[in-house]
């Protein structure tokens, strides 16, 4: 009977002394991980805040965000935020002013139109007159609205990331090809020389800026003038040249052709052509430039001309 009373003791105290030791771990292992808790909601107290304060904006408030009290590590973060925020307001404001000038655009063609018709059913003007007029409206008009779409295109492929590698010689070819009949019309002395160049773009890109160099070439261009277009390979860069026979273009009117809407003569167009060339072109990595050429002291015609990087000289 001693005997038992003895091991049922020890089982008894080993028992407490097992349950006094868990509880104290259990307490420690609370106390360690409230401490951790609170640890890490301080630490991260700084991205929660900026989290915060970007979640509660505004959807057109492109404002830096205020890194003042930020601690160190944040600070990187919240420079490339800044960093962003600037280019999403550059690009908004620019969509805006996109979409005032072209309504403002679509708005004229469209209130001639309707004073056109209006005016050939009250018998103004002969039907025939009346209907060729509302024709060079419609075209204008179609033009106008074939470049705004364009236009919003290319910012399109520009989103798509990197751009194949296309041959641009066929290109310039194809497109010489479909304007082959304007220039036959003018009868114009017609050069074309090309040599294969790879370039890293879309083909529909260069396509539409060949086209849009050679309509404004061809337009500018007196009957029977000179028109000669280039495609060569130098210090590994791809250039085209396309050499007119028109008046030129004075300094101030060289400076704002590349705007949107800045028609070198309102009559002749809209104005979005060579827009649309210099932004395929900075999507290309390229550059273009519209120079007179000089035959001693007078200008002898434009050239514009354009150079983008070869693939094989790309990163």
């Amino acid at each position: 009977i001693q005997v038992a009373e003895t091991l049922e003791l020890r089982r008894t105290l080993a028992r407490q002394l097992l349950l006094d030791t868990l509880w104290r771990q259990a307490l420690l292992v609370a106390a360690i991980a409230a401490l951790v808790v609170w640890v890490v909601q301080r630490a991260t107290q700084p991205v929660r805040d900026l989290s915060a304060q970007l979640r509660d904006r505004a959807e057109d408030h492109l404002a830096p965000v205020d890194g003042a009290g930020a601690p160190r590590e944040l600070q990187p973060v919240i420079e490339a935020t800044n960093t962003v925020m600037t280019r999403l307001a550059g690009l908004l404001e620019h969509q805006q002013r996109f979409v005032r000038d072209a309504s403002h655009q679509l708005r004229t063609p469209l209130a001639v139109l309707k004073a056109q018709v209006q005016s050939a059913r009250r018998g103004d003007v002969p039907p025939v007159q009346a209907l060729q007029e509302i024709d060079t409206t419609v075209d204008r008009a179609t033009e106008l609205a074939n470049q705004m779409l364009a236009l919003a295109k290319v910012e399109q492929l520009r989103q798509q990331g990197e751009a194949p590698v296309v041959d641009w010689e066929p290109v310039l070819r194809a497109v010489a090809l479909d304007v082959a009949p304007l220039v036959a019309d003018r009868r114009l002395d017609f050069e074309l020389q090309t040599a294969p160049a790879r370039v890293r773009a879309h083909e529909w890109s260069l396509r539409e800026l060949a086209r849009n160099l050679l309509h404004n070439a061809i337009k500018h261009t007196p009957p029977g003038g000179p028109l000669a277009i280039r495609l060569v390979c130098s210090d590994g860069q791809a250039v085209l040249t396309v050499d007119d026979g028109g008046p030129g273009i004075g300094d101030e009117q060289r400076r704002r052709l590349f705007q949107p809407f800045a028609a070198g003569d309102p009559r002749s167009g809209s104005g979005l052509g060579l827009a649309i060339c210099q932004e395929i072109v900075r999507a290309a990595g390229g550059g273009i430039a519209l120079d007179n050429r000089l035959a001693g002291s007078r200008t002898a015609g434009l050239r514009a001309s354009v150079r983008l990087p070869l693939a094989d000289n790309g990163p």
